[in-house]
């Protein structure tokens, strides 16, 4: 670095006077290399300034002070102690350090769900047990991929998954690069784990029929176990010793078993057909509105889009059960002094309020066992909608709203596969088309080829491809003087 000179101004106020005490200006010039990352050095300029007050002797000692006290850059010590502070900040900034400030400024944007940040949380964990501890400023391309390759190693992550995780730990080091604490993103450059083809299972049409059959059965057993419960406390009552009831037992399993029933006949998903209430069914006209979603925390939210918000049809049969249990539902919520509104869940517990979805899940797994469709999750009855619908020529435009898409072409990438169907029927109709084509092509019998021959010939052709009929041509048709093969018409 070098000094390259420097002066020392009074500064005046706006009317032209000076200050009481005196202000003074003091400007210093430095210039010194830079090396740039190629190895080269730079000319760099740096200009400081400082006002002090008092005499003018007082400003160049100050100006002497300042000089002295200056580095190689130009900069103060105060300036390079604040820097020095900020560069140990940057080397203790840890990956795991970095993603909880990641986290924490996801959370105060409220962009996502408490589940959808948990899950993501977790997923990063499978990074920070090797990363963790590292500074992300030390964190290298040729790590990243290492990383992935361990993680897939140790826990048999899906494509899918690791995918997931690669978009996460892109998200945490943009970050770091609006917080300055890195200026590349590592994962930029590193190619993204490939995402497993979807493995939507959805069941056939005689599955879903043995399936309602099954929602049937359950549901009379239900009724039945309800009804000889309320017998035996009609008794009781009777003798005096029953007790005051607060919760209503029984309604929870039916609950649960009408929850399949409109997830089946409707496509929806979990959280919807636990957010409805009776206010979005219209019985009459055979309709279900769809306008909330229940996450796994309990909380009521919005569809995420506005084709999420819809209008579903709903078939006779489950019009008549829904009514039934309507009615039912209303005289037993009743006898512990709760009044069915509109407001009052369709899927109820035994309270009257709305079942959690971690409480249905585990009602849900066990009656699938028993019933034989172990395994079966209940977001596979939205496919079943999807796949059965559309192999049975249902438009794409009417399952895309049903199921609340945002676009037809999200529908088409998701179940268009799902339908061999479709295919089979098309290559038939394909094969029919040509063959029949085929058919009208081919030549006929000789003696009939022969016959319609004959008829041709005599046939007149148009006006106004025959020629000219003159007074020379009717003498050379009499003489037979015309060409060979050429048709004249006689006109008299």
């Amino acid at each position: 670095m070098r000094f390259t000179g420097g002066s020392v101004t009074e500064e005046k106020r706006r009317n032209g006077k000076s200050f009481n005490p005196k202000h003074w200006r003091i400007c210093l010039s430095f210039t010194y290399d830079e090396e740039q990352e190629d190895g080269t050095t730079k000319k760099k300029r740096k200009r400081v300034t400082r006002i002090v007050e008092g005499t003018k002797t007082h400003a160049y000692e100050e100006r002497d002070k300042l000089i002295a006290e200056l580095d190689g850059k130009g900069e103060t010590l105060d300036e390079v102690v604040q820097q020095q502070r900020e560069q140990e900040k940057v080397d203790n900034m840890t990956l795991t350090k970095l993603i909880e400030l990641w986290d924490a400024a996801r959370r105060t944007a409220s962009k996502a769900s408490e589940r959808t940040l948990a899950d993501d949380r977790k997923r990063l964990r499978h990074v920070e047990r090797h990363l963790g501890n590292v500074p992300v400023k030390d964190i290298t391309i040729q790590m990243v991929e290492q990383i992935y390759a361990a993680i897939r190693k140790e826990t048999g992550l899906s494509g899918t998954s690791m995918s997931q995780i690669h978009t996460l730990l892109k998200n945490v080091f943009e970050k770091g690069i609006d917080y300055d604490y890195i200026y590349r993103n590592p994962c930029t450059r590193v190619t993204a784990p490939r995402r497993d083809k979807p493995n939507r299972r959805s069941l056939t049409a005689e599955e879903g029929t043995d399936l309602l059959t099954a929602v049937d059965e359950s549901e009379a057993e239900a009724f039945k176990s309800l009804d000889e419960k309320e017998a035996r406390r009609a008794y009781r009552e009777k003798l005096g010793i029953a007790k005051e009831r607060h919760f209503m037992r029984g309604l929870h399993d039916i609950s649960c078993i009408m929850a399949v029933r409109i997830g089946l006949a409707t496509g929806q998903r979990r959280g919807e057909v636990f957010a409805l209430t009776w206010g979005d069914v219209d019985l009459d006209e055979g309709t279900i509105h769809v306008g909330h979603n229940v996450t796994y925390q309990d909380v009521v939210k919005t569809p995420k889009t506005d084709s999420g918000v819809r209008t579903i049809a709903i078939d006779p049969a489950t019009v008549e059960h829904l009514g039934m249990w309507k009615e039912r539902q209303a005289e037993e919520l009743a006898k512990i002094r709760i009044k069915q509104t509109d407001e009052t869940p369709v899927c109820c517990s035994s309270t009257g309020g709305r079942i959690r979805i971690d409480n249905f899940s585990h009602w849900w797994g066990i009656w699938r066992k028993e019933h034989g469709f172990d395994g079966l999750k209940f977001h596979e009855l939205r496919h079943t909608q999807a796949t059965l619908l559309l192999a049975n020529g249902v438009d794409v435009k009417t399952v895309q709203t049903r199921l609340g898409h945002a676009s037809a072409s999200i529908t088409l990438d998701w179940y268009a596969h799902a339908i061999p169907q479709n295919d089979h029927a098309a290559a038939e109709m394909l094969g029919n088309l040509l063959n029949s084509r085929q058919e009208e092509d081919e030549p006929k019998d000789t003696q009939e080829n022969a016959v319609q021959t004959q008829e041709e010939s005599f046939r007149l052709l148009p006006h106004e491809n025959l020629p000219k009929v003159t007074a020379k041509t009717r003498q050379k048709a009499r003489r037979g003087h015309t060409k060979t093969g050429q048709l004249v018409q006689l006109v008299s």
